[in-house]
């Protein structure tokens, strides 16, 4: 039996939910079940298909339409201003402000649970992705320090280490001029073979 895929595990836990007594549910899991429900009406999936509020509907429209380019590209929108234009389509700009919104919406806690989980549902999402990757990044250094005993070198012939060696060095400069967060400069403490030590160190 193939495995199930985040989305019907999700869809399988809001079923199970929607057939629970209503003043048994807190409001999170009420406006989470609209959402639910809005999605099987879109997919015309739902048992009981009833009016679909505008916020919900729209909401839905613009998840789907976000998972549909992912899967037909196999990458999240892009944003960038240096690209050539015309590069970016519209339908791109639109899911990358799509992604931006929530990312927003989430900040400011205005995202139920359901709307969180089926976003993270979608391959690449994330809700603060410049974390993530540094977060990537520093396990991969701690993976490169642990397997070959030394710090990545900007000299080598290896693409993936010289790439360890200049995000090393970005992470550096962010301690030395005051940006780099407490907790991040805890965890490359914490790191085997990590110096602050100046540029000119490095081979």
């Amino acid at each position: 039996m193939p495995e199930q895929t985040p989305v019907e595990i999700l869809h399988a836990e809001y079923a199970t939910l929607q057939r629970q007594l209503p003043s048994t549910l807190t409001s999170d899991q009420k406006r989470s079940l609209a959402f639910y429900t809005g999605e099987q009406v879109n997919q015309g999936t739902a048992e009981n298909p009833g009016d679909v509020p505008q916020d919900v509907a729209r909401w839905t429209r613009n998840m789907l339409a976000l998972e549909f380019f992912v899967r037909a590209e196999g990458r999240m929108p892009r944003e960038n201003r240096r690209l050539p234009q015309g590069t970016i389509t519209s339908a791109e700009k639109q899911c990358t402000n799509s992604v931006r919104t929530q990312r927003r919406a989430f900040s400011a806690g205005r995202l139920c649970a359901y709307q969180v989980r089926r976003l993270l549902c979608i391959p690449g999402f994330s809700f603060h992705p410049l974390a993530d990757t540094w977060q990537a990044n520093c396990a991969a250094y701690a993976d490169f320090t642990a397997t070959r005993g030394h710090s990545p070198k900007l000299r080598s012939s290896n693409a993936s280490e010289r790439a360890l060696d200049r995000w090393a060095a970005k992470t550096r400069l962010a301690y030395r001029a005051g940006a780099l967060a407490p907790d991040r400069i805890n965890t490359m403490n914490g790191l085997d073979f990590w110096t602050w030590g100046a540029p000119t160190s490095r081979r």
